[in-house]
């Protein structure tokens, strides 16, 4: 089984879907969603990118806001 990471952070996990790392589930934490991503080598790179005003296609950036948010709220 490969590894995951895991995040409640929407924008982070929009950034990190929009960057191509792939999302392979969700769970609810409280009031909270988790979003989980298969891991890549590279992730904490495109961490610290999204900390440090990362750049990412405002297109993508918005389709993988909107997919998450898609997924929240049709549980």
């Amino acid at each position: 089984m490969s590894s995951t990471y895991e995040t409640a952070d929407l924008y982070l996990s929009a950034y990190l879907k929009a960057k191509g790392l792939r999302l392979i589930d969700k769970r609810r934490a409280g009031n909270k969603f988790v979003f989980i991503f298969e891991d890549r080598l590279n992730r904490k790179e495109l961490i610290e990118e999204f900390f440090n005003d990362g750049l990412v296609s405002i297109t993508a950036f918005k389709n993988a806001i909107q997919d998450l948010k898609t997924m929240v709220f049709n549980v």
